[in-house]
Formats: C-alpha cells, structure tokens, sequence
C-alpha cells in the first residue's frame, strides 16, 4: 500500500509535458481570439506552399505552429491547423525565410475568402531564431532537480559520467579567450572509450541512441537537409528545410561501424563544436587520439565497473520537449560569458594539478604533455568550457561548479592512469613516445623542474598564454624561492631554452 501511495505522489508531482496538440489547440484559440482588422502578430514556421484553391491576386502560403518534424509526427486523425499568410510586393522580408524557417509575421488579420481558415495580410515577415520556438513555453520548463531525477530513473551510469552527460546537452557559452585559443562553436564532445571488454560501452550506445531517436529532427545532426510531410486534410505535401540553425544539434553514432570513426560528413561538425557530440568510442583508448585531446571529458569505461543501462521510459520520452524548453531558456541566459568570472575555476584547476602530480608523478607529466590527452594548456580551455555547460545547467556561476570540474577532472585521470600502465604492457611505443615528449621539456634539476612547473600552471591559465616576469617572479617566491633564486632560476630558464621572450617584458613556455 505504501509503494502505490509513493507512486500516486510522485505522479502528481509529475510535469505536465509540453505536447503538439496542446500547441496546436492553444494557436488555434488564439487565432479565434484576434478580430477581423485587428493589427497583430503571429510566430509559426513558414510552410511555403499554396494552400488549397489560392486566389491569385498575392503569393499565399500556410504557417504552421508545429515544428516540420511535431508536423510530421501527427496521426493522421489528429487535428491539425495553419494560418494563411497573404503577402504582396509591399510586404517586408527580412532575415532567413525559407520553407521551414521559424518566422514572426506581422499584418492585418483577416477571414481566408475559401473555407474557415484565418488569414493574415502580411506586412512583414522576419525569419527568427529556432530557440524562440522553445522559448515562448518557458512555463514548461524543468527545475534542475528534475532534470536529474528524470535521467537517473532512465540512465543507470556512473555518477561523473552522468552528471557530465547532463551537462553536455546543455552547450557551452561563448568565451572571449585569447588568439591561441580554438574558434570553437557552443558544442560539447562527450566522449567515452572501452576498456578491454566493450559490453559496457555497447549498453551506454544502447542508452544514447534512446536519447537522440526520440529528440526532434530539427535538433538531430543527420545528412538529411529538408523533410516530406504529407496533410491528409489539404490533400497536400510540404518539402521543408531545417529551421535550426544554432550549434544546439546533437549527434549519437547510428552504426558500430561510426562507433570506431567518426563518419566525414559529422566529423567537422564533432571537430569544430558546432555541434553537441555524444560520442560512445568503440576503441581502446589512445593519449594521443585527437578526439580524446579535444573532448571536454575523455571518460574511459573500465570493464571492472557496473555495465551502464537504461530503461525505456514514458515519461522520459513525454518530458524532452519540456528538457529542450529548459536547455534553450539557459542558453538564451547564457550566451556567453566572461573569462573574469573564471577566477573560482582556475583555483580549482590548480587544485587538480597539484593533486595530480601528487598522486600520480611522472604518468601525470606524460598525459599533460602536448601529445597527451590532458595537455595543460588545452585541459585548462576545455574545463573552462564545462565550467560553461554546468553554469548553464545551474543558472549561475557557483564554486560548486568550479568544484565539480575538478572532481570530473579527477576521476578521468584515474581513468587515464589506468589506460597508461595498460598500455606500458601492450603498446609500449605509445608510452615510449609520451615519455620522450615529456623529458624533452623537463630539466634534469629538481629546482629548474619546479620552476617549469609553476610557469606552466600560470601561463597556461592565462588568457595568452603568456605571463610577465613579474609575475613568474612572484610565483616563484610564493612557492617558497628566494628573491635572488628566483630571478636566477628565470635567467637560466631563458638561457638553456625552456622559455623565451616573445615581446618585451612578456614571457612563454618552449612546448
């Protein structure tokens, strides 16, 4: 009796999903709201097709409230509704209007002269963003703790590795970060290797799959650019393109053989983040793989850990339209953010340095190498840009959040370590080449080797990449050097090669 009790509470707590045909029934009342001359607006995608028996005297054509694939999706006895868009030579177009596009239409409403439709006498059209769309049902939105509560019932996955899955859909802002840093797009790499057996790896494909088949079209990378859709009651079709235009896309491979390699047609997408990959890697994890050294969390599935799974869930399915109202209402909160606000991050990220090196020695001057999968320079980058996606998710900047990089942070480079030790055994070429890498730059004198060290963590959190000698010199004796050590140590740093001067009074490591 209490288990059913439980359960009447918990779906009575439940959101209310966000579906078609409450679109549909809600612009339909609000069409028979508006009055004939009344002035007014209406936002809807542009069909771009005649409908039935069109007079002659304008260009007409059907808005529809749905997006292409809601519009797609409906039973064939489901209702459907349009609005008849009438424009001349007089009227206004501005932005992208395409079949498909989400556009704003201004005008004078009207009666359609043919049947019961409403009809609209445009006097502007303006193409509009597609997260507008998902913007005006903000009242559908998921608090955080739903979220996570809707992917812990469905995803049955190690704690870091959901969380950061979580976060992933999320996107990351725009930074505006030095001239070395990637021209990347909002998009997020979240990728996974196997480990020696890969049944684990399969299953969270498995998880993934659910996930991206039940997400909209229009947010779904593919190869497919427009979509057919047939109306049963017009007795017409609809050729239309994509009206999402945005980074927020999503990408899961569909075959075992993308599963290995990225197939050409997505890789740019993957590569340059202009896309949000989830990406379950059917290969033994390699420090040196380009793809692991660009992903915001490399993760490694050990064989030894809990194989992940899911459940196929209603509500989870019912209730992605209401994670997209929340995804786009963040990211509309969060379109970028400044590198200033970064400071809680970058103590954190020096935490996890220094842990790492604690705990880890030598292997961890392997992988931070600039051949290795967690090069600092590009490590500090790629936290900073889940530092944004967590941000997003949370609604604000937190140490919490800066907290949760580093654990994230953590537990991939135990991952790591792992993978390294394995590979000493089965690939020892790899680890001969990382350690080669890794002495190249390393002096022989433990003092000089310190000194590298802290030039690295300062330069390397910089928004150049360079530091001044004063505030290497500062570093230094905050570590613990004499004022007259630590400008000997830099002289002699110049002097043998380790760093050079690339302007005056500036300074940047030889890597």
């Amino acid at each position: 009796m209490e288990k059913e009790i439980l359960e009447l509470l918990r779906l009575e707590r439940m959101r209310e999903p966000l579906s078609p045909s409450r679109r549909v029934r809600e612009f339909q009342m609000r069409l028979q709201r508006i009055k004939n001359g009344e002035e007014t607006e209406v936002a809807g995608f542009l069909l771009a097709r005649k409908p039935p028996n069109a007079p002659r005297d304008a260009a007409y054509y059907l808005l529809s409230p749905l997006s292409p694939s809601e519009l797609a999706g409906l039973e064939k006895d489901e209702f459907r509704t349009y609005l008849i868009v009438r424009a001349t030579e007089n009227t206004r177009v501005s932005g992208e209007v395409r079949p498909g596009s989400y556009v704003l239409v201004r005008g004078v409403m009207d009666a359609y002269p043919l049947g019961n439709m409403r009809m609209m006498h445009a006097e502007s059209i303006a193409g509009r963003d597609y997260s507008e769309y998902w913007l005006d049902y903000k009242d559908f939105a998921l608090s955080r703790r739903e979220v996570i509560d809707l992917f812990e019932r469905t995803v049955y996955l190690r704690d870091d590795m959901r969380r950061a899955l979580i976060y992933s859909l999320y996107g990351v802002p725009y930074m505006p970060w030095g001239s070395n840093a990637p021209r990347w797009g909002e998009g997020f790499d979240y990728t996974v290797y196997k480990h020696g057996e890969d049944l684990g790896l399969l299953a969270l494909w498995k998880a993934l799959k659910y996930l991206y088949s039940n997400l909209p079209w229009e947010t779904r990378l593919g190869k497919e650019t427009a979509l057919e859709i047939d109306d049963p009651l017009l007795g017409i079709d609809f050729r239309v393109g994509n009206p999402n235009k945005t980074d927020m896309m999503y990408y899961t491979p569909l075959s075992k053989k993308s599963l290995v390699k990225l197939p050409k047609w997505a890789e740019r997408f993957v590569i340059n983040k202009n896309a949000i990959g989830l990406l379950p890697h059917n290969v033994e994890p390699n420090p040196m793989d380009i793809l692991a050294k660009i992903s915001e969390t490399p993760f490694v599935l050990a064989p030894w850990e809990e194989k992940p799974y899911f459940e196929e869930s209603r509500e989870f399915k019912q209730l992605l339209p209401n994670l997209l109202v929340t995804v786009f209402m963040q990211r509309e909160r969060f379109r970028s953010m400044s590198p200033l606000k970064l400071e809680e991050l970058k103590k954190e990220h020096l935490k996890w340095r220094q842990w790492g090196r604690r705990e880890y020695g030598e292997t961890f001057g392997k992988l931070t190498t600039s051949e290795g999968v967690l090069h600092l320079g590009m490590r500090y980058y790629l936290d900073t840009r889940l530092f944004g996606a967590i941000t997003r998710f949370r609604g604000k900047i937190t140490k919490k959040a800066a907290k949760e990089v580093r654990e994230i942070n953590e537990s991939i480079l135990n991952d790591w370590n792992v993978v390294i030790n394995d590979l000493k055994r089965t690939h020892p070429e790899i680890v001969m080449r990382l350690t080669r890498e890794y002495e190249r730059y390393v002096p022989g004198d433990v003092r000089a080797q310190k000194a590298v060290e802290i030039f690295h963590d300062l330069a390397s959190t910089s928004l150049t990449g360079e530091i001044t000698r004063e505030e290497f010199l500062a570093g230094l004796t905050e570590y613990g050097f004499s004022a007259s050590d630590a400008s000997e140590l830099i002289e002699k740093l110049i002097a043998t090669g380790y760093i050079y001067k690339p302007f005056p009074g500036k300074l940047r490591l030889v890597r």
